[in-house]
Protein backbone atom coordinates (compact mmCIF):
# COMPACT_ATOMS: atom_id res chain seq x y z
CA UNK A 1 0.00 0.00 0.00
CA UNK A 2 2.73 2.38 0.82
CA UNK A 3 4.64 1.36 -2.40
CA UNK A 4 1.18 2.19 -4.48
CA UNK A 5 0.81 5.97 -2.08
CA UNK A 6 4.57 6.59 -3.33
CA UNK A 7 4.02 5.77 -7.14
CA UNK A 8 0.79 7.61 -6.95
CA UNK A 9 2.53 10.84 -5.28
CA UNK A 10 5.46 10.73 -7.81
CA UNK A 11 3.24 10.39 -10.91
CA UNK A 12 0.95 13.54 -9.42
CA UNK A 13 4.37 16.04 -9.02
CA UNK A 14 6.14 14.21 -11.93
CA UNK A 15 2.92 14.95 -14.27
CA UNK A 16 2.15 18.72 -12.96
CA UNK A 17 2.48 20.11 -16.42
CA UNK A 18 -0.54 18.16 -17.30
CA UNK A 19 -2.83 19.72 -14.52
CA UNK A 20 -1.20 23.33 -14.69
CA UNK A 21 -2.09 23.69 -18.35
CA UNK A 22 -5.38 25.24 -19.09
CA UNK A 23 -7.60 24.87 -21.91
CA UNK A 24 -6.85 26.94 -25.25
CA UNK A 25 -9.36 28.27 -26.84
CA UNK A 26 -9.42 29.31 -30.63
CA UNK A 27 -8.64 33.43 -31.28
CA UNK A 28 -11.53 34.28 -32.79
CA UNK A 29 -9.99 37.99 -34.24
CA UNK A 30 -7.72 36.24 -35.93
CA UNK A 31 -8.33 36.50 -39.88
CA UNK A 32 -9.21 33.03 -41.40
CA UNK A 33 -6.64 31.37 -43.89
CA UNK A 34 -6.92 32.86 -47.63
CA UNK A 35 -8.20 30.60 -49.95
CA UNK A 36 -5.94 30.76 -53.35
CA UNK A 37 -8.28 31.02 -56.47
CA UNK A 38 -6.84 29.74 -59.75
CA UNK A 39 -6.90 33.14 -61.72
CA UNK A 40 -8.71 32.80 -65.18
CA UNK A 41 -8.74 35.51 -67.54
CA UNK A 42 -12.66 36.74 -68.51
CA UNK A 43 -14.30 35.39 -71.40
CA UNK A 44 -14.51 37.41 -74.54
CA UNK A 45 -17.82 37.39 -75.78
CA UNK A 46 -19.29 38.52 -79.18
CA UNK A 47 -22.68 38.77 -80.40
CA UNK A 48 -24.10 39.27 -83.86
CA UNK A 49 -27.88 38.81 -84.47
CA UNK A 50 -27.92 34.95 -83.41
CA UNK A 51 -24.60 34.62 -84.06
CA UNK A 52 -22.40 34.21 -80.54
CA UNK A 53 -18.64 34.03 -80.46
CA UNK A 54 -17.02 33.05 -76.63
CA UNK A 55 -12.94 33.36 -76.40
CA UNK A 56 -11.74 31.24 -73.51
CA UNK A 57 -14.66 30.26 -72.30
CA UNK A 58 -15.27 28.78 -68.87
CA UNK A 59 -17.55 25.72 -70.15
CA UNK A 60 -18.81 24.29 -73.79
CA UNK A 61 -22.02 25.45 -74.89
CA UNK A 62 -25.03 23.77 -73.53
CA UNK A 63 -25.60 22.66 -77.28
CA UNK A 64 -22.70 20.31 -77.61
CA UNK A 65 -23.21 16.66 -75.38
CA UNK A 66 -21.33 17.57 -72.08
CA UNK A 67 -19.76 14.39 -72.32
CA UNK A 68 -17.98 15.09 -75.37
CA UNK A 69 -15.64 17.77 -73.76
CA UNK A 70 -13.78 15.61 -71.31
CA UNK A 71 -13.45 17.53 -67.91
CA UNK A 72 -9.60 18.22 -67.58
CA UNK A 73 -9.72 20.00 -71.26
CA UNK A 74 -9.28 24.20 -71.85
CA UNK A 75 -11.85 25.18 -74.14
CA UNK A 76 -10.23 27.62 -76.36
CA UNK A 77 -13.54 28.82 -78.03
CA UNK A 78 -16.99 28.05 -79.46
CA UNK A 79 -19.55 29.67 -81.38
CA UNK A 80 -23.18 29.29 -81.44
CA UNK A 81 -25.78 30.38 -83.84
CA UNK A 82 -29.52 30.29 -82.66
CA UNK A 83 -31.96 29.19 -84.40
CA UNK A 84 -35.57 31.03 -84.21
CA UNK A 85 -36.91 28.65 -82.23
CA UNK A 86 -36.18 29.38 -78.42
CA UNK A 87 -33.33 27.25 -76.79
CA UNK A 88 -32.60 25.19 -80.20
CA UNK A 89 -29.11 26.35 -81.94
CA UNK A 90 -28.99 25.65 -85.52
CA UNK A 91 -25.26 25.07 -85.24
CA UNK A 92 -22.57 25.01 -82.92
CA UNK A 93 -18.40 24.81 -83.01
CA UNK A 94 -16.31 24.00 -80.25
CA UNK A 95 -12.23 23.85 -79.85
CA UNK A 96 -10.54 22.49 -77.06
CA UNK A 97 -7.05 21.69 -76.49
CA UNK A 98 -6.15 17.92 -73.73
CA UNK A 99 -3.09 16.67 -72.15
CA UNK A 100 -4.57 13.18 -73.54
CA UNK A 101 -2.37 11.90 -76.60
CA UNK A 102 -4.35 11.33 -80.48
CA UNK A 103 -5.13 7.80 -79.97
CA UNK A 104 -6.56 7.81 -76.61
CA UNK A 105 -9.00 10.42 -77.42
CA UNK A 106 -10.17 8.22 -80.62
CA UNK A 107 -11.08 5.37 -78.51
CA UNK A 108 -12.30 7.76 -75.80
CA UNK A 109 -15.05 9.19 -78.82
CA UNK A 110 -16.00 5.43 -80.27
CA UNK A 111 -16.76 4.27 -77.12
CA UNK A 112 -18.67 7.28 -76.05
CA UNK A 113 -20.39 6.89 -79.52
CA UNK A 114 -21.65 3.63 -78.90
CA UNK A 115 -22.26 3.09 -75.60
CA UNK A 116 -24.37 5.95 -76.30
CA UNK A 117 -26.22 4.43 -79.21
CA UNK A 118 -24.92 7.29 -81.64
CA UNK A 119 -24.49 6.03 -85.21
CA UNK A 120 -20.72 6.99 -87.07
CA UNK A 121 -22.11 7.85 -90.46
CA UNK A 122 -17.96 8.37 -91.51
CA UNK A 123 -15.01 7.76 -90.15
CA UNK A 124 -11.38 8.98 -91.57
CA UNK A 125 -8.16 7.83 -89.98
CA UNK A 126 -4.34 9.38 -91.04
CA UNK A 127 -1.45 10.04 -88.22
CA UNK A 128 -1.90 13.77 -88.42
CA UNK A 129 -6.01 13.87 -87.63
CA UNK A 130 -8.89 11.99 -87.69
CA UNK A 131 -12.29 12.35 -88.37
CA UNK A 132 -15.98 11.14 -87.12
CA UNK A 133 -19.26 12.52 -88.69
CA UNK A 134 -21.42 11.16 -86.20
CA UNK A 135 -25.35 10.87 -86.07
CA UNK A 136 -27.07 12.34 -82.31
CA UNK A 137 -30.73 11.58 -81.36
CA UNK A 138 -31.06 11.42 -85.27
CA UNK A 139 -31.82 15.28 -85.16
CA UNK A 140 -28.23 16.46 -85.24
CA UNK A 141 -24.93 15.75 -86.42
CA UNK A 142 -21.90 16.07 -85.00
CA UNK A 143 -18.35 16.00 -86.56
CA UNK A 144 -15.36 15.32 -84.68
CA UNK A 145 -12.06 16.21 -86.09
CA UNK A 146 -8.80 14.94 -83.58
CA UNK A 147 -5.42 16.95 -84.67
CA UNK A 148 -2.00 15.55 -83.10
CA UNK A 149 -0.40 18.38 -80.55
CA UNK A 150 2.84 18.01 -78.52
CA UNK A 151 1.30 18.30 -74.95
CA UNK A 152 -1.97 15.67 -76.54
CA UNK A 153 -4.33 17.13 -79.08
CA UNK A 154 -6.35 19.17 -80.49
CA UNK A 155 -10.27 18.35 -81.02
CA UNK A 156 -12.61 20.23 -82.68
CA UNK A 157 -16.75 19.13 -82.74
CA UNK A 158 -19.00 20.96 -85.27
CA UNK A 159 -22.54 20.52 -84.46
CA UNK A 160 -25.96 21.10 -86.67
CA UNK A 161 -29.45 20.49 -86.10
CA UNK A 162 -31.06 18.91 -88.87
CA UNK A 163 -34.34 19.94 -90.19
CA UNK A 164 -35.98 16.92 -88.05
CA UNK A 165 -36.25 19.53 -84.76
CA UNK A 166 -37.08 17.92 -81.61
Amino acid sequence: MQVLGSVLIFLLIGNVSLFSQEPKLPDLMSPDPVKVKKVRDRPKIFRHNQLTIVEKPYKAPSSIPSNFVPDDSEVLFFTELKADRLLENKEAVVVFKTTLPKTTMERYYEYLISSFGHKILQSQKSEEKSLYLVDVLRHKILAITIHSDEKGSIVKLFQKTTNGGF
